[in-house]
């Protein structure tokens, strides 16, 4: 496990959120065989992170609506029941059933008597352009949960220093939450405990999270690098390019070829992804934000976010915020 020391600012040195959330670096932790070619191939997770984003107990986030996911949600179900609709895929749970949905845009509907454990994850690897496939949503009973041993991951997780600070504030984001460099450690370790074990039981329901084969050298390396700039430094399709001995154009190429998007698409996925994650926690201020995702002007990023996302920076975080 790796902790980054930087002080460069809560973007630098991550790929999306920032330098304070929890990263959980597991070295190859599982080695993504693909078939490429007839030959079985197999990737680096050296940079892999899984990062706790949101933790609490008690009604869920917005009971009804369509809501942006930046993260990998993890609901346990308490009371009540919901149905959730992602991708044209619908899923519903209810008491004592677990539900996984991927990142992105869904639809929730929750009765009016559901409690429950939200268990927010930021899971990304940088060097290898990994993403979610399969089903995007899926639910499983307590028996299953059982046998993967969730139940006794969430308790150790919720008696970590961090959590049970967290929850005597009454906020539920750890981004903030002051620590000690062994409380931060505490929290990897069972935040990638708790990981492990739910993958063990979404992978043979058909939910992964796999790594693209990038045959180009000049794709992988351009992609990496974008990966790992900071938000601040600010994005030229010219010199990124330049670097790797091609014109704008003839990397928009191979990316697209490689990849199905180009690097500007790419940079805009990253930015939009940590502003949305920003403004779900309550740590740093919408001006704050627009810096740390590399607009020098809050009116600029406030144009640029509601252009993507049909609500204003301010809209959206209040729509995010705990009933």
């Amino acid at each position: 496990m790796n902790v980054d020391m930087s002080d460069g600012g809560i973007s630098e040195g991550f790929p999306s959120v920032g330098k304070k959330f929890t990263d959980v670096r597991m070295e190859k932790m599982k080695a993504a065989e693909t078939d490429r070619a007839g030959e079985n191939a197999r990737t680096y997770w050296d940079g892999l992170r899984v990062s706790l984003i949101r933790f609490f107990e008690g009604p869920p986030i917005g009971k009804y609506g369509v809501f942006q996911g930046v993260v990998l949600t993890v609901f346990k179900f308490l009371e009540g029941e919901v149905t959730l609709v992602k991708d044209g895929v619908s899923v519903s749970a209810g008491k004592g059933d677990w539900m996984v949905c991927h990142p992105g845009e869904r639809f929730q509907d929750f009765s009016d008597s559901a409690r429950i454990i939200s268990i927010h994850l930021l899971v990304e690897s940088p060097g290898n352009a990994a993403a979610w496939s399969g089903g995007p949503v899926l639910a499983f009973g307590v028996e299953t949960a059982t046998r993967a041993g969730l139940d006794g991951c969430v308790r150790r997780m919720r008696r970590s220093a961090v959590l049970r600070r967290l929850e005597a504030s009454g906020k539920i984001c750890p981004l903030g939450v002051p620590e000690t460099f062994a409380e931060a450690l505490e929290l990897q370790e069972v935040v990638a405990a708790f990981f492990r074990r739910l993958m063990g039981v979404v992978e043979p329901l058909g939910m992964r999270y796999e790594a693209p084969p990038i045959r180009d050298g000049r794709v992988r390396e351009s992609r990496q690098r974008l990966a790992a700039a900071g938000l601040r430094e600010g994005f030229s399709r010219e010199r990124l390019a330049a670097g790797c001995g091609l014109s704008a154009s003839q990397l928009d190429r191979l990316w697209r070829e490689e990849l199905g998007q180009t690097p500007a698409q790419f940079w805009h996925a990253r930015r939009l992804q940590a502003a949305c994650a920003l403004l779900q926690g309550d740590a740093h201020s919408i001006k704050e934000i627009a810096f740390e995702t590399g607009f020098p002007h809050l009116s600029q990023f406030s144009f640029w976010f509601a252009k993507a996302m049909n609500e204003s920076p301010r809209a959206f975080r209040s729509r995010h915020e705990r009933d």
